[in-house]
């Protein structure tokens, strides 16, 4: 029995080791306090950061804690722990103490501008002051501006208040990797020498150089820069650059640069700067260690440094080092930068406002779990290359799991060179913002090998309206799971994925398992899986197998689309068994053996090629012709636009572009598939030209009106067809919803086919529609043309619920519809409840009246969790992403993310709250418990 309390004594003990220091000193530091002080109680605290140094710098000891009253403000940085040596129970501790009810103190990277302001000459807005106390050792420059807390901005020329295509000048000649030119820039010679300018090179390249020499011939300015551009990029034509950090471009409110030589800081501020609190970045970080064991970081709010806030430098390997209940803010560059460490937790913390990455890691057995990243790499053209990250992991056996993360400029997660990663049970979204060719969840490398990818929740990926910063015919790649070059043997499992600008999955790499996979496609720039090799990647072996991809588009977004530009064939890339596939919206597309998107082709050609066994189409899809309209239902036709629609007399009114019409009355039975309505033939007219267009013109729309476009057609064999609009005064346009793209079953098996749109101008257009034959000997036959203009009101015709939280959610569903499942095997209304991290797609059922429809009470629905992220119960395309479901409702492919949808935190994770506070008190009985009972055992 006593051997039973010894060991149940030392438990308790080990259990509470972050709260119970055994040995070592704990010093206090307050605003209030004098660094004359010991430090060594509450009472008689010390006061500054350079007074911690002088106590670090005779080595701290194991379980020494160094801790920051909370609600005070300290600045500088902290000495290098070089060798600092915890123990296990026993770990260097820099944390908080007083008032829970307080903040976080803040160790903050700025220092207060206290030398006056005094307003410069060319403007009466702008101040100039001296910045007197700049830490010259580590940059010549500042990072960052803060006016009563609110971050300023760069100086930049052009402004971003001009429209999208005035806010950046364009590479108009390209020279060397050390000099481009540019007719956009006017200015005299010499003006931007000493300039910062950042450059766009690719979609997911931002280059930061400084201006050597400026000059201009009348014409044409050149500019040098004093290292070229060696990121294994030139700067090309017609790709962007803005220019950064000189006086003359302070000309909005709440610009600022900064003169290193003359350490002058200049403002424009509509305010006396005097009577306002300016703060300026100069601290490079707030905690460095080296080659240390056993450091804990906890409740401290790190803001401001001109790098990162904790960095761990190279070298011999740092291990057990913990962060918990931790805020990041503002810094420069990443909230931590760690290189070579392992056994590292980063838990219950908060990073935002950095501009390369939340968190930078190398090393092995990391765990990441129940933080909160956001609003990173956001001010546009400060991200390094491959920057603007969230949370980025490079080595083995690393975990990243119960994370939130939203608002990222590009990836959410990476996982690069990483060996057996565990990405499970994050919730991503809003990534990709402004830079592309990237993904929610992205992996890199040649060691990248083996892992899992599993039960995330991914939403919402997507591009900021064009802001000028690419060439405008640069379409975006925004992918949800992107698995790139050179990656082996990683699985991807149970994951939902919803509204996607490219593809839900993509890979450029081989031996991957993609399985249970919800897909939810709404995007119009791809394929919901993409599969594509290129030279000196040898993709193969991937397996896609029992996932669901359902698609919300009847604008052709494709299954699956298979590309190499090493082989004319794709077989070998992928194999597919078990898939659902359904568009209620629009006809089923697969693109293999680089067909693209011209030489798209449907369900029965796919199943012909007998590389898909025991996949099926889900009972929606069945007639292979569209079901929902994203617009809604239809109220009401109002009239028929168009002449002969039903070809009663001939086919005078329509014609035909390298194909010919033959008019098929009714009673020519024996060569049309119709008959008993009269049809239109379309065969080509010149055998060796497939492609074709069919057009009736003449018709009237008008803007902010709904119409519809529908037929029965039938053909020979399958062919695609793709149906658009042609204004008179202007080139081909597209209206929300306005572009359908189907497939034409072949056999002769007619099908009804439709697509509804709202007008955005008033025009005289005609109807188009183009294909590309699958031979020369294909008949395409057409009845019921119509062109009407109708009514319409909103329909919910799907919803996704998703529950990103450790706790059963219960979900309100729309009160006067019945929903099932895609299989037909379940019936929900009123409410629905969904497991941890995971999701159900649910379909529109019937229309029903209750008089009653209140979700029950549940404690569950309403308990949060330490990686519960859940404030609400319904999601929207426009609604925050801290909600627990997504519907598309009635407009699902016009779900858009405009530059004026707020970029605000979600309520941040509870950093110190009285949880927190109850969870430490309890612990510290424990422990205190278990020690008495560890000295009874003993005697």
């Amino acid at each position: 029995m006593m051997g039973l309390v010894v060991w149940l004594s030392l438990l308790l003990i080990a259990s509470s080791s972050s709260s119970l220091l055994v040995g070592g000193t704990t010093y206090y530091f307050a605003q209030n306090g004098s660094d004359a002080n010991t430090c060594a109680t509450m009472s008689a605290p010390c006061r500054s950061i350079n007074r911690l140094n002088a106590l670090l710098s005779g080595g701290p000891v194991a379980g020494d804690a160094f801790l920051f009253r909370k609600g005070d403000t300290f600045y500088g940085s902290v000495s290098a722990l070089n060798g600092g040596q915890g123990t296990q129970g026993n770990p260097i501790t820099f944390g908080a103490y007083a008032d829970n009810l307080k903040p976080q103190p803040i160790i903050s990277g700025t220092t207060v501008i206290s030398t006056p302001w005094t307003r410069t000459d060319n403007n009466n807005n702008v101040w100039s002051s001296s910045l007197t106390n700049k830490n010259i050792s580590t940059n010549d420059g500042l990072a960052n501006v803060f006016v009563e807390g609110v971050k300023m901005t760069w100086a930049r020329s052009p402004n971003l208040s001009q429209p999208p295509e005035d806010r950046y000048y364009t590479i108009t000649a390209s020279l060397n990797m050390n000099t481009f030119q540019s007719t956009d820039v006017r200015d005299a010679s010499g003006t931007w020498d000493g300039a910062v300018v950042r450059v766009r090179l690719y979609l997911w390249s931002v280059t930061t150089r400084t201006v050597q020499s400026h000059t201009f011939d009348g014409t044409t300015a050149t500019f040098t820069f004093t290292q070229p551009f060696n990121d294994g990029y030139q700067p090309s034509v017609g790709w962007k650059f803005f220019l950064e950090n000189k006086l003359v471009a302070v000309d909005v409110p709440g610009e600022w640069s900064f003169d290193a030589p003359s350490s002058s800081l200049s403002l424009y501020s509509l305010v006396d700067p005097n009577t306002l609190t300016v703060e300026a970045s100069i601290y490079p970080y707030a905690f460095q260690f080296v080659n240390s064991n056993y450091i804990t970081f906890s409740d401290l709010h790190l803001h401001g440094q001109m790098q990162s806030a904790i960095v761990g430098n190279s070298g011999p390997t740092s291990r057990y080092i913990r962060v918990e209940n931790c805020t990041f803010t503002d810094q420069e560059y990443a909230g931590m930068q760690i290189g070579s460490v392992s056994n590292f937790l980063i838990t219950n913390s908060s990073f935002s406002g950095m501009q390369n990455s939340g968190i930078n890691l190398y090393g092995s057995s990391v765990s990441v779990i129940g933080n909160r990243f956001y609003s990173i790499g956001l001010v546009q053209g400060h991200q390094n290359q491959g920057g603007g990250v969230g949370i980025q992991l490079v080595g083995a056996n690393n975990v990243i799991s119960y994370n939130h993360i939203y608002d990222i400029s590009y990836n959410g997660i990476v996982f690069t060179n990483s060996r057996d990663a565990s990405i499970y049970n994050n919730y991503v979204t809003r990534c990709t913002l402004t830079m592309s060719d990237g993904g929610a969840i992205y992996s890199y490398g040649t060691e990248t090998l083996g892992g899992v990818v599993k039960d995330n929740i991914v939403t919402d990926i997507f591009s900021l309206p064009w802001d000028g910063f690419t060439p405008e015919d640069e379409d975006p790649l925004n992918n949800g799971i992107y698995i790139d070059n050179w990656c082996n043997n990683v699985t991807i499992s149970g994951n939902t994925v919803v509204n996607i600008h490219n593809s839900n999955l993509f890979t450029n790499s081989y031996n991957h398992t993609w399985s249970n996979n919800l897909l939810i496609g709404e995007g119009s720039g791809g394929s919901v899986i993409g599969v594509n090799e290129m030279s000196g990647n040898n993709v193969v072996n991937n397996v896609y197998i029992n996932n669901t991809i359902y698609i919300r588009s009847p604008l052709g977004l494709g299954v699956l689309s298979e590309n190499s530009n090493v082989r004319s064939t794709t077989s070998h890339m992928a194999s597919y068994a078990k898939n659902i596939y359904c568009n209620p919206y629009g006809s089923i597309f697969f693109s293999w053996d680089n067909a693209g998107y011209a030489g798209a082709r449907g369900w029965e050609s796919w199943q012909s090629v007998n590389r898909d066994q025991g996949s099926s189409l889900c009972n929606l899809q069945q007639l292979q012709q569209p079901r929902f309209s994203t617009l809604g239902k239809i109220n009401n036709v109002i009239s028929v636009l168009n002449q002969n629609p039903t070809f009663n007399t001939s086919t005078s009114s329509w014609g035909c572009d390298r194909c010919t019409l033959t008019w098929l009355s009714s009673s020519s039975s024996s060569s049309s598939p119709f008959p008993s309505f009269p049809a239109a033939m379309i065969t080509l007219r010149d055998p060796s030209i497939l492609n074709m267009q069919f057009q009736q013109g003449g018709l009237q729309v008008t803007q902010g009106q709904t119409y519809r476009i529908r037929f029965t057609a039938t053909a020979t064999q399958e062919t695609a067809w793709f149906t658009g609009l042609q204004m008179d005064h202007s080139p081909w346009a597209s209206p929300a919803g306005a572009l359908l793209t189907f497939i034409i079953p072949g056999g002769l098996r007619p099908r009804n086919f439709e697509e509804i749109f709202e007008a955005t101008f008033t025009d005289t257009i005609m109807i188009n529609f183009s294909g590309k034959f699958p031979s020369s000997n294909t008949s395409i036959y057409i009845t019921n043309m119509f062109f009407e203009q109708v009514t319409m009101s909103p329909q919910t015709w799907d919803y996704v619920a998703i529950n990103p939280s450790s706790s059963p959610t219960i979900i309100s569903l729309p009160s006067n519809i019945s929903f099932s499942t895609l299989d037909g095997s379940g019936t929900y209304a009123c409410f629905i409840i969904i497991p941890p991290w995971s999701s159900k797609l649910l379909v529109y059922k019937a229309m029903h009246n209750i008089s009653s429809c209140t979700a029950p009470a549940s404690s569950s629905s309403s308990s949060s969790s330490s990686s519960s992220f859940i404030t609400s119960t319904t999601f929207s395309a426009s609604s925050s992403p801290t909600s627990t479901s997504f519907s598309a409702s009635s407009s699902p492919t016009s779900t858009s993310f405009s530059s004026s949808t707020s970029l605000s935190p979600s309520p941040p994770v509870p950093s110190s709250s009285n949880r927190n506070a109850y969870s430490a008190a309890v612990k510290l009985i424990m422990a205190t418990v278990g020690l008495v009972l560890f000295i009874i055992a003993c005697v």
